[in-house]
């Protein structure tokens, strides 16, 4: 059975979040899945992880 998480862990693990340089927010890392065409014409999904912030929220959801 999982441990249940203490509010000093939330805390914690709060306060060790990457924090923007540019917009001083807190980066939430997504996984990003888009599609892209191949050499051979079909279409493939590529998924990458990206860091969400204040100031690229706008490029990335639209």
């Amino acid at each position: 059975m999982a441990k249940k998480m203490s509010f000093a862990d939330k805390a914690a693990k709060k306060a060790m979040a990457k924090i923007c340089p540019v917009c001083n927010e807190a980066i939430q890392y997504i996984r990003y899945v888009g599609a892209v065409k191949g050499d051979n014409g079909a279409w493939k999904m590529r998924s990458q992880n990206i860091g969400v912030c204040k100031c690229n929220h706008s490029e990335i959801y639209g």
